[in-house]
């Protein structure tokens, strides 16, 4: 034994010394060989010494050893009365010291997180592993540094911030669970099971790392892979975990092939997944995981037998049914297997019962299309229907199971009638009212929007069921439910509830006004707190860093507050969307506003009218289609831009984009301005075009619906019938819209002086300098009480800083897009190298006074894909900051093109201010200017087509 006991008033101490010593070797040798005789025995000689002492530290090291025993014995029989036995034991070896520090507390508490760990994956009681946090937080504040007691510690703690990162998916515990194992496996011995363990734990987290990031990490996933190969090579194929290490390993190369389509990392995994299985005894608590991994292989077996990416049941596929190959079959009936034995052995409450049910289902939904076995089909709806209903169930699982309940009723085939849809819309409203609880306050923006582009399309799939049911009201709700939901955050934060509030009681008051300017915090990159654990207290400014987990701590209160707040007469609604009514009527008579619903399903454009909401079919688009036009659409305006490639290739791109541009119309734009009876003689021939606003979804938003025609002639082209704006969504507009009618007449004395920022030449970025951009910053910086930071005075601090101060602002620098594999989208500002200007620092900011950001950079409105329906680009950044109107760029613009833009811009505004009601129509007009300035300009769509307007 290594720890030192007191020997007054303790008689036969040196003998209960000696039989502890005897418990902890034969309990060593069990963990070494598994044999059950050498556990029995050890519980023995634990018990014996309880049975025969009242010393503390006897007794306290007696019930530690017998709560290890019990925890092993959980871990062969999978028996909860063991591992509740086994915490109730730490907790009462822990007692009596109370904050008293001795050689031995901080193994008890070490026990005791580990344990907590344990029973919140089985239970998923969210407050054992908050509890688990704090234990092994405890035994590492008495560890020295160095050794193996502070490697082991290190681990655990990387454990449970591994745990909290599966639980809410805060990539923030994620990157810090990611450095304590490196921390572990840094001071381990070489060649010791610390060292081994410490290994293993880094290669998950490396692997979930790969999963998380943007780019997607690739070197994470070499490093994970050799570090799984040596911790096998490291044990003996009889030791208790190796089952463990075949399983990790199999997750790891798994993992690996999606990425790289590796046929050899697949093989590899596959015989490692299955040896796992084979050595795991039934009703270990761990075959849940190991179960899971195989059923994770067998997918990707499928996915390779049929060559293509496996549909989610029930999702028209656009393409004719063909007859599936005896080995795809084979594969498919393999998968099922797997899934059926993952879903056996995986307990009520366990952490992982959701994963497993959700898998069935997909893989029995696969099996009824594959073999058309409606019985498979019952079963999985059945499954669905299950998770989907079932509160205690995690909520992204019941959203995927809701959304795949939906799919299923209707079936992919011709054969879809009235009643499937009816009976869809039951999970499709449920799994959209259930969408926004994934994107909780207690994860980073960023983390939120990973969370809900899981669920990319829900909600126009749910919008195209309603309009199958003739219910466009109903669609437009649901649309405004299910997208835009960091939005509705944002503006839920920046509306004026002082009136509202004025009503509450005080404290409900109070803590409202406390814990909005909390939540709007930077997020810091660390998850642990340097205060007191998770308290989330006290009221530091609103630039100081976030930890993670006091965000999480914030999150609780705030939702607490919220529900709080809901109970108080008159206040149901708090803070939840408007209904469809009343947004109708915020809309006033501006002008239509067109939503544009694309879904596998149908495709349909809501024009919203004089308080009603019409569908229009649009039956010459479908999803597909979009799609492919999209990213056909994306090469051609690269290459168009791009002075590097061929004239002739230039000159076939901008051809590809005419070409969109005339089917925009045709598909999109002519059926809705026939449904408005907007006639051709509408435009430069007749009365000046009226205001529409669109809102696009999915795949739509990367294309220029405002430029939609063919522009050869002043009739069949969008841009001489309307003056389109855009915003994100309905909520949105109405909410810009109340912004502006509710301030003053913007007619000061004083003129408004605008906030003028450019960088030509980003120090690091290797970017073509913008000269262009020294010429919009001069005609700019003339105006009256104009702030100029240029060059290396326009960096983060000082850009986040002056903000605040001008409603007014235009930026000319380069941006790079929240796409291809960037983490976030951003201005390259002059210190961009180690002080970014992100989306995300744009977005937090609350700026009430705000009204003209004018973003003269490249691709400023262009986004990951599955976040398209959540404004995550720098456009939207500004205008979820508060700025009105937004100008922004759907691709890489001209430097030249955006000076000479600028110029036309700014003329229609007068010199003292520029009237934001103005915008839309100053914007359309420059851009009609520079499309007629020549037939080059006509047969050049990208130099012009690319500004669009977001505001009212």
């Amino acid at each position: 034994m290594s720890a030192p006991y007191g020997l007054f008033g303790t008689p036969g101490y040196e003998q209960l010394l000696a039989v502890l010593g005897a418990a902890e070797e034969s309990h060593t040798r069990y963990e070494r060989t598994g044999r059950l005789p050498d556990l029995e025995r050890a519980l023995v000689l634990f018990d014996a010494v309880l049975d025969r002492t009242q010393n503390i530290d006897l007794r306290g090291a007696a019930m530690n050893g017998v709560g290890t025993v019990l925890w092993s014995r959980y871990e062969r029989f999978g028996e909860p009365v063991d591992l509740d036995g086994a915490i109730t034991l730490f907790r009462e070896a822990l007692a009596p010291y109370g904050t008293e520090v001795t050689v031995a507390t901080p193994s008890y508490w070490t026990n005791l997180s580990g344990a907590l760990r344990l029973r919140w994956l089985r239970t998923h009681d969210a407050r054992d592993l908050s509890a688990s946090v704090d234990a092994i937080r405890t035994a590492l504040d008495s560890t020295p540094p160095g050794g193996a007691r502070r490697s082991n510690r290190l681990d655990s703690l990387g454990d449970a911030l591994l745990s909290l990162y599966h639980l809410h998916g805060d990539s923030a515990a994620l990157a810090e669970a990611v450095g304590t194992f490196r921390a572990a496996v840094a001071c381990a011995e070489p060649g010791t099971q610390e060292q081994t363990w410490a290994r293993s734990n880094l290669a998950e987290a490396l692997r979930l790392h790969h999963h998380q990031s943007p780019d997607g990490a690739p070197e994470a996933l070499d490093e994970a892979a050799l570090l799984a190969r040596a911790v096998l090579a490291a044990v003996p194929r009889r030791h208790r975990l190796y089952p463990r290490f075949l399983s990790n390993l199999a997750s790891i190369l798994a993992e690996r092939h999606q990425a790289r389509a590796d046929p050899a990392d697949l093989r590899e995994a596959a015989r490692a997944a299955r040896r796992a299985v084979a050595a795991t005894p039934a009703g270990h608590p761990n075959l849940v995981q190991r179960n899971a991994v195989l059923a994770t292989v067998r997918r990707l077996e499928l996915i390779g037998a049929a060559d293509l990416a496996a549909p989610a049941p029930g999702v028209p596929d656009g393409g004719g049914q063909r007859r599936p190959t005896r080995r795809e079959r084979r594969a498919v009936r393999a998968w099922v297997r797997a899934t059926t034995e993952a879903y056996a052995t995986a307990p009520e409450g366990h952490a992982l019962r959701g994963l497993a049910l959700l898998n069935h289902g997909s893989a029995l939904g696969t099996l009824a299309v594959t073999e058309g076995d409606p019985h498979a089909l019952a079963a999985a709806l059945d499954l669905y229907r299950k998770a989907a209903s079932d509160p205690t169930m995690d909520v992204s699982v019941r959203v995927g199971c809701a959304h795949l309940w939906a799919l299923s009723v209707i079936g992919g085939g011709e054969s879809r009638s009235p009643d499937d849809h009816a009976a869809a819309m039951e999970p499709f409203r449920l799994a959209v009212e259930l969408l926004a609880r994934t994107a909780s306050y207690r994860i980073g923006r960023m983390d939120r929007a990973r969370q809900l582009g899981r669920f990319a399309g829900l909600a126009q799939d749910a919008a195209a069921c309603a309009l199958e049911l003739a219910d466009p009201e109903l669609a437009l709700r649901l649309l405004e439910q299910g997208r835009g939901v960091l939005l509705a955050q944002a503006l839920d934060a920046r509306t004026d509830t002082t009136d509202l509030l004025s009503r509450l009681p005080d404290e409900l008051a109070a803590e409202y006004a406390r814990l909005l300017p909390q939540l709007d915090r930077p997020e810091a990159a660390a998850f642990i707190s340097s205060g007191p654990a998770g308290t989330g207290a006290g009221h530091p400014a609103p630039g100081t860093p976030l930890a993670g987990e006091d965000r999480h701590a914030l999150a609780e209160r705030w939702d607490r507050l919220v529900a709080a707040i809901r109970r108080e007469p008159g206040f149901r609604d708090f803070l939840r969307l408007p209904r469809t009514a009343e947004m109708l009527t915020g809309l006033g008579d501006e002008g239509p506003v067109v939503v544009v619903n694309i879904s596998p399903l149908r495709c349909d454009a809501l024009v919203l009218r004089e308080g009603r909401v019409r569908c229009v079919a649009l039956t010459r688009l479908s999803h597909a289609e979009v799609v492919r036009r999209a990213d056909a659409f994306l090469v051609a305006v690269r290459t168009a831009g791009d002075a590097t490639q061929p004239l002739s290739r230039q000159r076939d791109a901008q051809s590809e984009i005419r070409e969109t541009l005339a089917w925009l119309w045709t598909a999109v734009a002519e059926p809705v301005l026939d449904a408005l009876g907007r006639r051709a003689d509408d435009g430069p021939g007749g009365k000046s075009p009226g205001r529409m606003w669109w809102i696009p979804t999915g795949p739509l938003t990367a294309l220029p619906l405002h430029a939609a025609g063919r522009h050869e002639n002043d009739r069949d082209n969008l841009l001489d019938r309307a003056v389109s704006s855009y915003a994100p969504t309905v909520h949105s507009l109405v909410h810009a819209r109340r912004r502006q009618t509710a301030r003053p007449d913007r007619r000061p004395t004083a003129p408004t002086a605008p906030l003028v920022v450019a960088v030509p030449a980003p120090p690091g970025a290797g970017l073509v300098p913008l000269e262009g951009a020294r010429a919009e910053a001069a005609l700019l910086a003339a105006r009256p009480g104009a702030r100029l930071l240029l060059d290396e005075r326009a960096v983060r601090r000082t850009v986040l800083d002056a903000l605040p101060h001008h409603p007014w602002v235009h930026f000319a620098c380069h941006a790079v897009a929240a796409d291809d594999g960037a983490a976030t989208g951003q201005v390259l500002l002059h210190d961009h190298d180690t002080a970014p200007l992100t989306l995300t620092d744009i977005a937090r900011l609350r700026l009430p006074a705000a009204e003209l950001a004018y973003l003269s950079a490249c691709e400023t409105t262009r986004g990951r894909g599955e976040y398209a329906d959540e404004a995550l680009h720098i456009t939207g950044a500004f205008h979820m900051a508060g700025f009105t109107h937004v100008i922004g760029t759907l691709w890489a613009v001209d430097d030249d093109t955006s000076q000479e833009l600028a110029d036309h811009f700014y003329s229609a505004f007068a010199p003292r201010h520029p009237f934001p009601v103005h915008t839309a129509y100053a914007l359309h007009n420059a851009v009609r200017a520079l499309r007629d300035a020549d037939e080059g300009y006509r047969l050049n769509p990208s130099l012009w087509a690319p500004y669009i307007h977001v505001g009212p």
